[in-house]
Formats: structure tokens, C-alpha cells, sequence
């Protein structure tokens, strides 16, 4: 009995190390390289020092003197970040490709399936394009584009910038209200102050634009004040009450609608996000947890056979002591 059980307790060595080293090596899942290189924190790392050192030398561009001294050094440079940005591109265009699905099959236009991945690729084709004197001034601009490269490194930068395209459908209507407020409020002030002050109300076009200037805060009391001056007593109440509700309303109200219109954005993705990497979790930890199950009826099974053996082992020897006796 003694022996079996230190049987046993060689099995259980033996079984966690065999768990250990065998999701340890499970955990790399003979990943191509190329795959490692794309989803490395370096790699990332790389692209977001290459995009910010792409934005300084534009930025230092803008000096005629420095350009002038310098310009077959700012070319050259230009010249190796594009040829970074497309090198990029083609290892992360061939990891997509080489990823595989819950199915294990691959699609080799992967890449092509994220529409931030899209963006990537359009930017980097326009910096690509040829530079013929017409358009050189026009593709020099079109370089700042590459900027927004970084939109697609940083996460929280690329949930922001998502829930502000989101959130367009709803501040279309927020903009409908804040154009209906300004269209009454034009009118109204068509009505009180065209006579008196035509240049800033003579018509609805330019009292819009004077409220427009007004819910701006640029010097809007001195319109308020020109206007009050042309009343007296009771009128003068009236018309501040006219410009301070204005402003309430427009400044205040529909700011922070607009606020608010995209704080809702923000936590929805927020939360879609949050859901997608739990999602990602508990399928690593399903898979890791069907492993190791795997791992246990297999050693069970070993350990089953052992014992087999071993009491056929001991009935052997107690048929041969019996014949001996």
C-alpha cells in the first residue's frame, strides 16, 4: 500500500507539471512571428514616437528660414517616416491576415474589416501619392494627416474621437433646436430693433448673425447697451430680458446638451468596450479551463491504468508466494 500511494503522489507531481509547462507553452500559442511583432506594446510604442516625430518636423517645416537651411535633411527624414508608416501597414496588414477565427480560418482582407484600419490605410496612401509642382503645396499639407495616425494607437483617444462620430445623429437634433431658438429670437429682434438699429437687425439674416455674436460673449453688452439706450423705463426691463434669456438658453442650455449628448456616447462605448474585453476574458478562461480538464481526464486515466497494472503486479506475486507455500 505504501508503494501505491507513493505512486500516486508521483502522478500528482507529475500532473502539475505537466499543467504548468504545458499552458505556459499553450499561453504563446505559436503565434507567427509577425503576428508578435503587430500586437507587441514595442511595435505600438514605435508607431506613436514615429507619428509625434512626423508632427515636430512638419511643424518645423513652417519656418522658411530652418527649411531653407535644411530642406535635404527635412526631405530625407520626411522620406524615412513614410517608408515607416508603409513598412507598418504591410506587417500589420499581413498579421491580420495571418490571425485566425473561432473556426480557425483565416481572411486575408482582415485588415480591411475595422473602418479605423481604413482610415490608416488612406492616409498613408494620400502621403504616397506623387508631388508634382501643381500639388506640391496641397500634398505638403496633406502630410499633417498623419497625426491623426495616433488616433488608432491610443484606445481612450479612439473611444472619445468614436463616441464624438456617434454622437452626430443626436446633436443633428440638439443643432435643429438651437437653429429653431435663434430663428425666433431673430425674428423677435427683426421686430424690436430693425427700425432703431437696421445694421445689426435691419433684416433676419443679420439679426441671426448678431445673436450669433452675442451667445458668443464678444462684447455682446455693448449691442444689449445700444439698444436699451434707444428705450426708456419699461422697455429697457424688457430688452434685457430679451438678451440675458437669450444667452441663458443658447450658451448655457444647449451647451450642455451638447455635453451631455456626448458624455451618453462616451459611456455607452465605454461600456461596449468593457463588455467586448470581459467577452475576450471568459473565452480565454473557458478555453484554459477546458485545457486543464482535458489534462486531468488524461491523467486519470494514467493513473486508472497504473493501478490496473499494479494489481495485476500483485496478484502475480501472491499466486507465486502461494505456490512457493
Amino acid at each position: 500500500m505504501k508503494f501505491i500511494r507513493l505512486l500516486i503522489n508521483f502522478y500528482r507531481l507529475d500532473f502539475r507539471r505537466k499543467i504548468s509547462l504545458d499552458s505556459e507553452y499553450k499561453a504563446t500559442d505559436k503565434k507567427p512571428l509577425i503576428v508578435r511583432i503587430a500586437d507587441s506594446r514595442l511595435f505600438h510604442d514605435a508607431v506613436i514616437v514615429v507619428i509625434i516625430a512626423s508632427a515636430i518636423l512638419i511643424g518645423l517645416e513652417t519656418s522658411q528660414e530652418l527649411y531653407g537651411s535644411y530642406r535635404t535633411l527635412f526631405y530625407d527624414l520626411d522620406q524615412a517616416i513614410l517608408a515607416f508608416f508603409v513598412v507598418e501597414l504591410v506587417i500589420r496588414i499581413v498579421a491580420e491576415a495571418m490571425k485566425t477565427d473561432e473556426n480557425g480560418s483565416r481572411i486575408w482582407y482582415r485588415f480591411f474589416l475595422d473602418p479605423w484600419h481604413n482610415f490608416d490605410f488612406v492616409i498613408v496612401f494620400v502621403c504616397l501619392l506623387p508631388v508634382h509642382a501643381t500639388f506640391f503645396a496641397v500634398l505638403r499639407t496633406a502630410r499633417i494627416l498623419r497625426v491623426l495616425l495616433l488616433i488608432d494607437e491610443l484606445p481612450r483617444l479612439k473611444l472619445l474621437v468614436g463616441a464624438l462620430l456617434k454622437s452626430l445623429p443626436s446633436m443633428a437634433y440638439v443643432l435643429l433646436l438651437l437653429l429653431l431658438h435663434f430663428y425666433s429670437y431673430a425674428i423677435i429682434g427683426t421686430d424690436l430693433f430693425g427700425r432703431h438699429n437696421p445694421e445689426k437687425f435691419g433684416n433676419l439674416a443679420t439679426a441671426m448673425l448678431s445673436l450669433f455674436q452675442v451667445v458668443t460673449g464678444d462684447d455682446w453688452t455693448s449691442i444689449m447697451k445700444n439698444e436699451m439706450m434707444n428705450a426708456s423705463g419699461y422697455e429697457q426691463f424688457g430688452i434685457a430680458i430679451y438678451f440675458v434669456s437669450f444667452i441663458i438658453l443658447g450658451a448655457m442650455i444647449f451647451l450642455n446638451l451638447f455635453i451631455g449628448v456626448i458624455t451618453s456616447e462616451i459611456a455607452d462605448l465605454k461600456a461596449q468596450d468593457d463588455k467586448k474585453k470581459m467577452l475576450i476574458k471568459c473565452a480565454v478562461d473557458n478555453n484554459t479551463l477546458d485545457y486543464a480538464v482535458e489534462q486531468v481526464e488524461l491523467q486519470m486515466r494514467e493513473m486508472q491504468e497504473a493501478l490496473v497494472a499494479l494489481k495485476a503486479a500483485a496478484r502475480t506475486i501472491e499466486r507465486k508466494s502461494y505456490h512457493k507455500l
